[in-house]
Formats: structure tokens, C-alpha cells, sequence
């Protein structure tokens, strides 16, 4: 190692058979956020080290490309001749021994160690796909006060998706709206496949259905007036359900340039730190700065007050958060932020994107 920015650290590849399985690899943190489509790839380019003992794994000062991870063994880390050890199979073992960029101390073989190394950009997408293609479920929500006698449509304009959109851009996305008519048993989003459309059922009923689910488990079934399919638009991840007719139907289906064009932009309202230090400032509002990253990536960096909620959590936590405040998301989770603030919004709150840096520097936890 000689301290430049580097792809992977020198070692001994381990062979085939000492691979990990998909259980084995959701031990470690964070990937154990990843569902499984998105952990079998991950698990297939994943990097396998040895370093014998004494041998330096990563130095200080260093920008690595990769996160490592210990499988087997012993290693030091801050000084050598310093008693502060981390063991294969220990709780902070689970988590990465380069999570702090640049690298904040030595860190060096103790006994014979085995290793497995992922690049951060991978791993960090695919995080992001999984997370967002999870909400995909979220967006089929019925409208249970909705009278029988409702229509489709009457049901679809009161609903949080629609409520926002100027006059304007309603009268023209219905009059965009492409009718097609499917029968009982049409397979109509598959899970794990790219979203191209956005889609309203108009006539009929349809049931949804997840990956690995138990064929006990009740389905969520869906009724005239249900929409889905927006949170793969919006997130460009892969349908993260399917969607079944359970009788012959109806459905409006709008393309993804045009939903990208008509309705997205008042999915994921913004404000700015100018906006909300008026608000916060002048009392009108109670303004709250929301950080729905990971904690390894909070604890990199976050200002000063804000909250770490992530987005995997966000649903089960929503009935803490406080109806009359407003809510600022930070934008450093990318499309995660971007889901938050949707997320947020359909269930109620009112939630911004944050649209320039708070004013205040980042810290480190």
C-alpha cells in the first residue's frame, strides 16, 4: 500500500467454495438493508481478500473505492503495539473497518485474516434502488372513507397525488390519459422489471403481491379509483411488486416521459434555506431538518439539529412525527430524499426538499 487512492487492497483471492451465501452476507451492515434481488447482485461481485499476519490492510489518510469487511481472524487497529483489537463474528465486525473517508487510522492483519471488499458507488446504488423500489407497494393506498357510488376518477382527484397539481396541468394529463383493456389473470407490473408506466385501475379489481411473500398472507387488493407505479417512475428503480387482474378491467396508464413531465414535479416540492429560515425565524412554523440516510452515512456528516429518520423506517415511524411541522429533507440521500418528501406528503405531513445547503456547515457525529 503506498497511500494513494486505490480499488482494492492487495491480498490473496480466496477460492470459489469459500464464497458467501445470501444469509451469510446479510449479517453485515448496511447490506443488510438490501432486498434480495438487489443482494444477489451485489453478492456476485463481491471481492475476496487474504493478508497474513502482520501485514498492513489499510493506512490512515487513505481514499479507498471500496469498503472492506472481516470475515476470518483478528485485526489491530490505530497502532500495532496498542490493545485495541476487532475479532471476525464481533457485533462491530458486522459493520465496515473503512465506513470514514479518508481512512482515519492504521489497520493491520493481528492473526492470518480473510476479508470481502465492495465498491462503495455499487453499493451505495443499489441500496438506493432497493429502498425506493420497497415503496413501490406503498403508493396502492384505497381511499377507505370513498363512497361506493364514487368513480374512478372523482376518487383519483382527491387523492394527495392529484390534490397538488395546478388546474392547467390536470385538465391536460386527462386528457393524455391511454385506455387499455385487460383481462382476469393479465400480469400487469412485474416485480424486479423497469417502470414505464403509471397506471390507474378504472374498471375492475386487481391484487398485489410481493416477492417471497406467504401464500397465507392476505393480498392487498385494489378497487376502481387505486393508482401504483409512481415510486419507480420517480426513483428510476424496478417495480418492487407485481400487480395481477383479478377480473377483466380497465386501466389508464399515462407513459413515464409524460407522468416525468406533468406530475412529478409537484410530487417532490422544494424550498429553500432562505424560505425556511424565514419561517422557522419569524415563528410561523415549526421547521425540522430530516436526514432519511443510512446512520453510517449520518454519522459522516449532517447539520447541526437535523434528525436522522431513514427512509426504510420512515412509514413505521411516521405516527411520531408531529402533524404541524414542517419538514425539510435534506437532499444528500438523492432519491431517497426525494421519496421521503412524497412519502411524507401522502401520508399527511407537509414535506419539502431542501433545495440548497441549510447555511450550516456539515458536522461529524
Amino acid at each position: 500500500m503506498n497511500g494513494r487512492t486505490c480499488t482494492f487492497v492487495e491480498g490473496i483471492a480466496m477460492s470459489a467454495s469459500q464464497r458467501l451465501t445470501l444469509q451469510q452476507l446479510r449479517r453485515f451492515s448496511p447490506i443488510d438493508f438490501l432486498s434480495s434481488h438487489y443482494l444477489q447482485q451485489l453478492v456476485d461481485s463481491l471481492q475476496y481478500i487474504e493478508h497474513k499476519a502482520g501485514s498492513l490492510i489499510l493506512r490512515r489518510g487513505e481514499h479507498a473505492l471500496a469498503l472492506y469487511f472481516l470475515l476470518e481472524g483478528e485485526v489491530w487497529l490505530g497502532a500495532e503495539n496498542r490493545n485495541r483489537h476487532l475479532q471476525a463474528g464481533s457485533p462491530e465486525a458486522c459493520r465496515a473497518l473503512n465506513e470514514n473517508q479518508p481512512q482515519d487510522q492504521d489497520i493491520g492483519a493481528r492473526s492470518d485474516v480473510r476479508l470481502f471488499a465492495v465498491e462503495r458507488s455499487l453499493l451505495e446504488r443499489l441500496l438506493n434502488w432497493s429502498e425506493a423500489a420497497s415503496y413501490e407497494v406503498g403508493s396502492l393506498q384505497v381511499d377507505e372513507v370513498a363512497e361506493a357510488s364514487d368513480d374512478w376518477l372523482s376518487k383519483l382527484l382527491r387523492s394527495p397525488l392529484f390534490g397538488r397539481l395546478p388546474p392547467a396541468h390536470l385538465h391536460l394529463l386527462l386528457g393524455r390519459f391511454e385506455f387499455i383493456e385487460v383481462a382476469a389473470g393479465a400480469s400487469v407490473v412485474r416485480y424486479g422489471e423497469p417502470g414505464e408506466h403509471f397506471y390507474v385501475l378504472k374498471q375492475g379489481r386487481a391484487q398485489v403481491s410481493l416477492p417471497g411473500s406467504d401464500a397465507q398472507e392476505p393480498r392487498q387488493e385494489l378497487h376502481s379509483g387505486d393508482f401504483f407505479g409512481e415510486e419507480a417512475l420517480v426513483s428510476g428503480a424496478v417495480r418492487g411488486a407485481s400487480v395481477t387482474m383479478l377480473t377483466d378491467g380497465v386501466l389508464a396508464r399515462l407513459s413515464r416521459e409524460l407522468f416525468v413531465e406533468l406530475v412529478r414535479p409537484t410530487l417532490i416540492p422544494q424550498i429553500s434555506a432562505r424560505q425556511l429560515q424565514q419561517l422557522s425565524g419569524h415563528g410561523k412554523k415549526n421547521c425540522l431538518l430530516l436526514d432519511v440516510r443510512l446512520p453510517m452515512e449520518y454519522r459522516l456528516g449532517h447539520p447541526p439539529g437535523s434528525l436522522n429518520l431513514p427512509i426504510g423506517q420512515l412509514r413505521q415511524q411516521a405516527a411520531g412525527l408531529a402533524q404541524d411541522s414542517l419538514y425539510a429533507v435534506l437532499a444528500e440521500g438523492g432519491v431517497r430524499s426525494e421519496l421521503a418528501v412524497h412519502l411524507l406528503n401522502q401520508l399527511g405531513f407537509e414535506a419539502y426538499l431542501l433545495s440548497e445547503p441549510s447555511g450550516q456547515p456539515p458536522i461529524a457525529a
